[in-house]
């Protein structure tokens, strides 16, 4: 049985920690900062379906596990038992052709998607504008703590014998020949049969410099905070389209002639959570700085969502936060190996929450030589190529 470094304490990286112990793995997980410090506990904290058809078993295995996990989590991360469902708001004729194609894959994998008229979405959330035309009930949707549920993850591993290391940065990876071997840190070099780069955005920073490059952006998102005042939604609502309006993500490498015009696009998606309140989103910004490119986003977000719910005009604004997702040019994740000792979990983009103990079940499988619990084809981490150029 190998022992292993999981680099990176962040969703991805305790739900890796949490599967390998089950299967009785020593683990070390390293975390530069605070569990959950980053897009872990800065996003929506959202289970809905993925839109490609490929995402859908490794969220299925999550969701089954989060529900299973909920009456034991150290740390109560509060999830839905059943979907709340989600409605989507059509108030144009582009946001009704927004809106059909976007339904389109939620119904191809059996996900129930009601059409509405004006009057029925009112019926259902009387709170939305007036000159609404049409919409879309999709019954998926459970909400979460995404925080609470990385912390239990670690909690859990650690009561299995795993060892959680906060506040201890990795500094780089140490090799002997084509194999990776250890970490440096701050505190010495801690050696592994295997270790796992399980850090987000910052992959890279350790992927580099030993010619693993990988093509692994980031991206800024936000999210608002409000304190409704008489104002309930019953469901998440959301514009037309919402899922796309920010745009498919590509190949978002930033060269010197995009900088000047790397703007953030935005949707509106409303999130009344279990404690009363209302988390308004969502951006998506190319992240090149360590504070944001375009602070005038919360403000944007918030127009949206006044322009869905008018009666947010009156909301108190409570906080506002950001969270740095890591990218991929499909906007698929990379799970498995890259070299004799070094594999990664990395680039989940805003599906991190979604897709977090399926990515652990897969790399725990490959880790030890076990039937994988899907086809990890679509996850291959060399599909870009062996060294992306960046």
């Amino acid at each position: 049985m190998p022992d292993v470094i999981v680099v990176g304490g962040g969703v991805i990286g305790t739900a890796c920690a949490y599967e390998l112990t089950r299967r009785g793995v020593a683990v070390t997980l390293l975390e530069r900062d605070e569990l959950a410090a980053g897009a872990s506990g800065r996003n929506n904290g959202l289970w809905v379906t993925p839109v490609d058809p490929e995402l859908l078993p490794m969220a299925r295995v999550s969701l089954e596990a989060y529900l299973e996990l909920s009456d034991e989590a150290p740390a109560p991360f509060r999830i839905d038992p059943e979907p709340i469902g989600l409605i989507a708001v059509a108030f144009d004729e582009d946001d009704l052709r927004l809106g059909e194609v976007a339904h389109g894959p939620y119904r191809a994998v059996g996900v129930g998607v009601d059409e509405l008229d004006a009057d029925a979405v009112r019926s259902l959330e009387p709170e939305v504008a007036g000159d609404v035309i049409a919409g879309w009930l999709v019954h998926h949707g459970h909400r979460l703590a995404p925080a609470a549920l990385t912390v239990s993850m670690a909690l859990l591993a650690a009561a299995d014998g795993a060892e959680i290391r906060h506040h201890l940065p990795a500094r780089g990876l140490l090799t002997h020949g084509d194999r990776v071997t250890g970490v440096a840190t701050d505190e010495g070099v801690l050696e592994a049969d295997e270790i796992v780069v399980a850090a987000g955005p910052w992959s890279t920073v350790l992927l580099d410099p030993i010619g693993r490059s990988l093509p692994i952006s980031g991206a800024r998102g936000w999210l608002v905070g409000l304190v409704p005042r008489d104002v309930t939604l019953r469901h998440l609502v959301a514009s037309a389209g919402w899922e796309e309006a920010t745009g498919r993500w590509g190949d978002r490498r930033l060269r010197g002639e995009d900088l000047a015009v790397a703007d953030a696009a935005t949707s509106t998606l409303l999130h009344p959570t279990i404690d009363g309140g209302l988390i308004a989103g969502s951006s998506r910004q190319p992240a090149i700085l360590p504070e944001p490119e375009d602070p005038d986003v919360p403000a944007r977000i918030v127009q949206g969502a006044v322009r869905m719910v008018p009666a947010l005009a009156d909301a108190e604004v409570r906080a506002a936060w950001w969270g740095v997702r890591p990218m991929t040019p499909d906007e698929r994740p990379l799970v498995g190996r890259l070299g004799p000792g070094l594999s990664v979990a990395t680039g989940h983009g805003s599906e991190g929450v979604i897709l977090a103990i399926g990515t652990g079940r897969l790399l725990a499988a490959q880790l030890l030589g076990d039937e994988p619990p899907f086809d990890p084809r679509p996850f291959e981490p060399l599909r870009f190529g062996a060294t992306a150029a960046r």
